[in-house]
């Protein structure tokens, strides 16, 4: 999941050159306009033998520039583009899409949550192979 939030990140760069973009945790004195990008949930479900669908659901935090007299308008502008812009998330050579988009918006603060499912492929186990094998036959004489 790790590489779907680096998209998520690099996406919201390039569609909004002028906010910082974090991914990790940050004191309180940060530039505003910012975009905070952190999973908030996940999970995984065992499909068939050794494949697996893992759920994760992001949370992209938009902080408007305070005391804007548009505030709202421009967290609903960003709203919109994020619905546009978030289905598909190319990282490195695979693209990523999304599950499901919803928002909130609450003190000044849009929150918009993402979900993307991964399937997941867990390697072989390396069991030891037979080396040699000896049979014998007998007929029966009765």
């Amino acid at each position: 999941m790790e590489e779907i939030k680096q998209g998520i990140a690099k996406r919201l760069k390039e569609l909004f050159p002028a906010a910082s973009v974090y991914t990790e945790q940050v004191e309180q004195d940060f530039t505003k306009p910012a975009f905070f990008v952190r999973q908030t949930e996940g999970a995984q479900k065992h499909v068939m033998n050794r494949r697996y669908i893992r759920t994760g659901t992001f949370d992209i935090a938009y902080f408007p520039v305070p005391g804007s007299p548009q505030l709202i308008r421009d967290c609903e502008t960003v709203r919109d583009t994020l619905y546009e812009r978030l289905e598909l998330i190319p990282w490195e050579g695979h693209t990523y899409r999304s599950s499901g988009m919803r928002y909130t918006l609450a003190d000044n603060v849009l929150h918009f949550y993402v979900s993307f499912e991964v399937h997941v492929m867990r390697p072989k186990e390396a069991v030891p192979t037979m080396r040699n094998l000896v049979q014998e036959e007998h007929i029966r004489h009765d």
